[in-house]
């Protein structure tokens, strides 16, 4: 991108003459008046974004900061690469700036004078702070995850790998910066690295380890999956296994990006479980040992498919043994369900619907997911919100996105806000989302829940504190003697 005469080298020259001045702080005024120079804007093809489509794919804008490379890592953009001081202008302003002290980003998206078409970002993270500036009105970004956000002359914070779009505005002058975070921003060269440094780039990295911020972002679910699997099986299961006892319930799941995800509901039964109930062991001897141990405690586990989209639902019947202590809930399955609301979503969201309205009454019902619950791009209809009202859901639900671990324990004639949830509204979330309650019945018969427990487990911390006990563990073992010759 060679600076042109009334181009972005007018806003180059202007940038190094304000910085030369060591301002305290570079206020967003300051950063309007250095893109007021550019009278002709370079024009870049972006047919994902621009109102023409791929007819007429050309928009005004351009990327400061790195911009991915064929070799799977980045480089620095042409627009740093002839622009240094406009560069580090845009970073000093938005680092002083920011809202959130935390927020790391080695990207900046500049665009002028148009409103982008309804699109998922590609090679994005996710996590993006967007303002618009300069003489308009309207112009609002449109999330299909968290509604209308106004940005106007202030930082907001949206996930960049959902839908949006930029709303109609009137006024001659537009511009947008969007800070994000490529995939590969932690494989750089190490003059790569040296040089984002001295641009003001935060999330810079050359050792291929994740920003403690961007590794709750990351879908991780094709790389760590056998470590997430080890983990589960051989120690997170054994250390935490589900409630016992009168009337307990456990609900535990996360989504796809740890370990292409997993889930399990977990009851106090009526006795021995169906047969097609009792858990094939595909992950190890240690969960079948847990499973054996929790059904001498009455206990049943039903543990769900990885990687299997849509909600999964066990529907269980009050049963009250006359040979046990009077008040000792205990329940019968009924029946195991899936909705899979991401392949079929207005099918499945209407037959969730009908089966939640035809369940009798006090029939208990528990949810969770092992992979996402909607598909990217199709948000889920309200009926699906409706369907957990039924169940006793509060009246505002928090709306489940892509890949966010959602775990559910209501029952039919429940009062709202009585039953309980748990949902990380994170894009490709690490957690796993964890709810013990018992049920009990009241003076007059009619359910309630309590020692409501709900937990969240931060995997990838999990995960590396136990590489790193493996490591140490290693390191302390005497070396093999050399065999001799």
């Amino acid at each position: 991108m060679a600076p042109t005469k009334g181009g972005i080298s007018a806003a180059e020259k202007y940038a190094a003459e304000f910085l030369k001045k060591n301002p305290a702080k570079i206020e967003t005024e300051d950063v309007v008046t250095a893109f007021r120079q550019i009278k002709e804007w370079p024009k870049q093809s972006r047919p994902n974004v621009a109102p023409g489509g791929v007819k007429n794919p050309m928009v005004d804008g351009l990327v400061l900061g790195l911009a991915p490379n064929r070799q799977g890592s980045c480089a620095i953009s042409q627009g740093s690469i002839a622009c240094p001081e406009l560069t580090k202008l845009v970073t000093g302003w938005a680092n002083c700036t920011l809202p959130d002290a935390g927020f790391r980003f080695c990207s900046i998206q500049i665009n002028y004078n148009y409103a982008a078409k309804k699109h998922i970002d590609s090679n994005n993270l996710g996590p993006s702070y967007i303002m618009s500036m300069g003489n308009h009105h309207g112009g609002k970004l449109w999330t299909s995850d968290r509604g209308v956000i106004d940005c106007k002359n202030k930082w907001k914070l949206f996930d960049g790998n959902t839908e949006h779009y930029t709303q109609a505005y009137t006024g001659n002058e537009r511009f947008s910066v969007i800070l994000f975070t490529p995939d590969a921003y932690n494989k750089l060269s190490t003059s790569v690295f040296n040089q984002a440094k001295k641009l003001g780039l935060t999330a810079i990295a050359t050792d291929g380890i994740d920003d403690a911020y961007f590794s709750k972002f990351r879908d991780l679910g094709h790389v760590d999956e056998q470590q997430f699997d080890d983990y589960i099986s051989k120690n997170y299961l054994l250390q935490n296994p589900p409630r016992l006892g009168s009337g307990a319930l456990t609900v535990e799941c996360n989504g796809y990006a740890a370990g292409r995800g997993f889930g399990y509901i977990a009851w106090s039964n009526a006795g021995t479980p169906d047969a097609d109930l009792k858990y094939k062991n595909n992950h190890g001897s240690s969960d079948k040992e847990l499973l054996e141990r929790r059904l001498e405690n009455n206990i049943t586990i039903r543990r769900f498919k990885k990687n299997q989209t849509g909600l999964h639902v066990v529907e269980l019947e009050l049963f009250q043994d006359q040979c046990l202590q009077e008040n000792d809930i205990r329940f019968k399955l009924v029946s195991v369900e899936r909705f899979n609301l991401y392949a079929n979503t207005n099918p499945e969201s209407d037959r969730w619907y009908k089966w939640v309205q035809n369940r009798p009454h006090n029939r208990i019902i528990c949810c969770c997911i092992t992979d996402t619950a909607m598909a990217k791009t199709r948000p889920l209809p309200k009926k699906v919100y409706d369907a957990l009202r039924i169940l006793g859901a509060p009246p505002q639900l928090t709306l489940i996105g892509y890949r966010e671990p959602f775990c559910f324990i209501g029952w039919k004639g429940a009062q709202k806000s009585q039953a309980v949830y748990a949902l990380d509204p994170k894009k490709q979330s690490k957690q796993l989302l964890r709810i013990d309650t018992s049920i009990i019945l009241t003076e007059n018969g009619s359910l309630a829940l309590t020692a409501i427990n709900k937990s969240e487990t931060k995997l990838l911390e999990k995960l590396t504190e136990k590489q790193q006990a493996d490591k140490e563990e290693l390191e302390q073992q005497p070396p093999a003697k050399k065999r001799k010759t």
